[in-house]
């Protein structure tokens, strides 16, 4: 019920809407590449770190099977 309420202001606010005539700067622009790229700088390595924590627990469990069958020769 509440949903279908907000549906219909939605539409409706959406039919009144003006022209704004806003003036977006240079440095607006270059703010938001910035962020962007920050973004996907942090995205980069956030899956390094999982690969490699990863890729370590996985040559752990290698590692330490070679070392059980060393101790038992």
């Amino acid at each position: 019920m509440k949903l279908k309420f907000f549906f219909k202001i939605l539409f409706f606010s959406l039919l009144l809407i003006e022209n704004s005539y806003a003036y977006i700067d240079p440095g607006s622009g270059s703010a938001l590449i910035s962020v962007i790229i920050g973004f996907f700088v942090a995205l980069g390595i956030t899956l390094k770190t999982y690969w490699y924590k990863l890729k370590s627990f996985f040559n752990f469990s290698k590692d330490q099977a070679n070392s059980n069958k060393e101790e038992k020769d």
